[in-house]
C-alpha cells in the first residue's frame, strides 16, 4: 500500500453492489406452496419486520413465525423448507466482485451490510469473497442499520482506520451521506460504469483496480 495515498482501506456495501437480490422464484414457490398469492407474500415482510430481524431483535425463527401469521395461510411449512427456497435469490455482481478482489491485493478490504444471519448464513456458504475481506459490520450482529450512526462508529473503530482515509461504496443514497456525516470518502453506486467513472475523477490513484 502506498502510505501516502489518501484511501487506505475501502468498504463494500453488499446488495446491490456486490450481489443482487431478485425473489421473484420464491415468491412464486412460497406463493404455491402456502396457497396465497404473491402479493401477500410480498406485503407479509414488512419493512418493520424485516428491521427488527436486520437488527438482531427477532431469531431466525422468530422471524419466520411472524411472517406466517403475516401471510395468513392455513398450510404450514417447515423453516428448513423455507430456507430451501431462499438459496437463489442471490446472484453475484461480476463487475463489483472482480473489483473487490483486485482490492484486496492493495488494501485492508471491509464489508458493511444490512442482512441477517440467514442470509449471512447463505453468502458465507455461496460467494467466495466473504472470505476474501479482512472483516465485516453486519446489522444484525451490532444491533444497528445503516443509516443509523452506530453501525459506522462500529465499522470504523473495528477497521483501525480514520473516516478520512476510507472510501465507503453503497447503491442507497441515505446510507452514503450518512456515512459521508461520518467523515468516511463515500461514492453512490448505480452501477459499474458509472462507478468507474466517478473513482478515476475523485480518486485517480485507485483507477488502476478498474
Amino acid at each position: 500500500m502506498n502510505p501516502y495515498a489518501k484511501i487506505k482501506t475501502i468498504f463494500f456495501d453488499i446488495g446491490g453492489v456486490l450481489v443482487t437480490v431478485d425473489s421473484s422464484e420464491s415468491i412464486q414457490k412460497l406463493s404455491q406452496k402456502l396457497e396465497v398469492s404473491p402479493e401477500q407474500i410480498r406485503l407479509g415482510m414488512s419493512r418493520e419486520l424485516l428491521c427488527e430481524y436486520e437488527k438482531g431483535h427477532l431469531t431466525s425463527n422468530q422471524f419466520y413465525e411472524q411472517l406466517l401469521i403475516n401471510y395468513g395461510s392455513t398450510k404450514t411449512l417447515d423453516i428448513e423448507i423455507f430456507k430451501t427456497y431462499w438459496v437463489n435469490v442471490l446472484y453475484p455482481c461480476t463487475e463489483s466482485v472482480n473489483f473487490l478482489q483486485r482490492a484486496t491485493k492493495d488494501f485492508p478490504v471491509w464489508l458493511l451490510s444490512n442482512t441477517n444471519d440467514f442470509h449471512h448464513d447463505l453468502l458465507m456458504q455461496d460467494f467466495p469473497f466473504m472470505k476474501w475481506v479482512d472483516g465485516g459490520t453486519y446489522s444484525f450482529m451490532v444491533g444497528s442499520m445503516k443509516p443509523d450512526p452506530l453501525i459506522y462508529e462500529v465499522a470504523i473503530k473495528k477497521s483501525g482506520f480514520r473516516p478520512e482515509e476510507i472510501l465507503f461504496i453503497d447503491d442507497l443514497e441515505e446510507n452514503v451521506q450518512a456515512a459521508q456525516d461520518q467523515g468516511i470518502n463515500i461514492i453512490h453506486y448505480v452501477d459499474f460504469s458509472s462507478f468507474g467513472k466517478e473513482l478515476r475523477q475523485r480518486f485517480p490513484e485507485l483507477g488502476y483496480l478498474l
